[in-house]
């Protein structure tokens, strides 16, 4: 099977969203991060900004969609009400915007619950992106002006955020590699080769061939 659309979910420090710029540039395909959240805020109306705290305040609770599958589903909330607003509907018409990606384009899109939101479609690649503390620390180091407790504190605190927003959405745990088709280790592998095995995987040929 020749898959369309790849999804990312990335450990902070890994190297998963540099994976997926090099993926769309190589494959000729759309690359999708924050543009969802302008996506999403121009379906929605609703400013912008206020799809920032969706990734920041989550619940710890299990999200519906261990229970009736509310959640991204599709059922959006009407602006008369006063849930129009609330970080649940907010979900939900990201998700929207991302499945109206893998339906309609080849793409790769990063984070915010794509694996999930997107389990049941043939033509989806899920990949997962981690690396040991030691190669996290390090690159992060490079991209942030923090002492090393600082950085510590940092990485400990996204995963943490991570965690709870795949919970909440998905009822499933951020980290479980069944809810993936590939996982790789950027420490051990390198980029290049974290690349190859996506390309190779997904059936997708570069641009250049």
């Amino acid at each position: 099977m020749t898959y369309n659309c790849i999804t990312i979910a990335r450990q902070y420090g890994s190297g998963g969203r540099s994976i997926g710029e090099i993926l769309s540039k190589r494959l000729g395909i759309g690359y999708y991060d924050k543009d969802i959240i302008r996506m999403a805020s121009e379906d929605s109306g609703i400013n912008e900004a206020l799809f920032g705290r969706v990734d920041e305040h989550t619940g710890t609770k299990p999200g519906f969609f261990s229970r009736s599958g509310s959640y991204g589903s599709g059922a959006l909330i009407p602006p008369p009400s006063r849930d129009f607003i609330s970080d649940d509907n907010l979900f939900n018409y990201q998700a929207r915007v991302i499945r109206h990606l893998a339906e309609t384009e080849s793409c790769v899109i990063i984070g915010r619950c794509a694996n999930f939101l997107l389990k049941d479609y043939p033509n989806v690649l899920r990949v997962f992106i981690h690396a040991d503390w030691a190669v996290r620390m390090e690159w992060a180091s490079k991209k942030l002006s923090m002492s090393e407790k600082e950085l510590e504190r940092f990485l400990r605190k996204d995963d943490k955020r991570k965690e709870d927003f795949c919970r909440h959405y998905t009822g499933h745990e951020w980290t479980d590699v069944t809810q993936y088709d590939l996982c790789l280790d950027t420490g051990r592998l390198g980029y290049d080769r974290c690349v190859e095995e996506i390309m190779k995987l997904s059936g997708m040929k570069p641009v250049s061939e």
